[in-house]
C-alpha cells in the first residue's frame, strides 16, 4: 500500500530537491511514522524504531534510497542533454546574474557529487554520457544505510 499510494506522492518532484541533513531526517521520520500507523502503534507505546522495522519485516528505511535513485536517474538524463540545452545551461550556471555574498549554499549538483564520489562536474558529465555506466553507478550508489554527506 505504501509503495503504491503514499510514496509516489511523497516523492513528487524529488528530482529537484537539494537534500540536506534536516530533509533526510524528515524523510526517514515520515517513513517510520507510516510504518507505525500501519501497525497501529501509539506514540505512547515504547517501541523502538528497530522493533518497528522488525515487525514490518524491513531491514532498513527505503524511501530515502528511492529518492536518491530517482534523482540520480534524472541527473543522468539532464547531463546527457536529453532534456534540452536550457536545463543544462541552468545546471551549469551560465546565466546572467549577480554573485551573492556569503557562504555558498548547498547546490543540487552537490548531492550528485557526494553520491558518485566524483569531485568535478566534468567527470560526472563524461560518465553520464554512457547510459550503461550511469545506470550501473545509480544502482551501486544505493547504500544499505544513510551515509554522512558533507552538508
Amino acid at each position: 500500500m505504501l509503495n503504491c499510494y503514499i510514496y509516489p506522492v511523497a516523492r513528487y518532484a524529488c528530482e529537484s530537491w537539494t537534500l540536506n541533513d534536516d530533509l533526510i531526517r524528515r524523510i526517514n521520520s515520515f517513513e517510520q511514522w507510516c510504518y507505525r500507523r500501519m501497525l497501529k502503534i501509539k506514540w505512547t507505546d515504547r517501541v523502538s524504531n528497530d522493533e518497528v522495522l522488525h515487525r514490518i519485516k524491513e531491514k532498513e528505511l527505503c524511501l530515502y534510497n528511492s529518492i536518491k535513485k530517482q534523482k540520480l536517474a534524472f541527473a543522468g538524463h539532464v547531463l546527457r542533454g536529453s532534456s534540452g540545452k536550457e536545463l543544462l545551461a541552468v545546471l551549469e550556471g551560465k546565466l546572467n546574474s549577480r554573485i551573492s555574498q556569503g557562504r555558498p549554499r548547498r547546490m543540487w549538483l552537490d548531492d550528485i557529487k557526494s553520491w558518485t564520489k566524483m569531485d568535478t562536474y566534468e567527470k560526472i558529465k563524461m560518465l553520464a554520457r554512457d547510459r550503461k555506466k550511469w545506470r550501473a553507478l545509480t544502482i551501486a550508489c544505493q547504500p544499505s544505510d544513510t551515509e554522512d554527506d558533507n552538508r
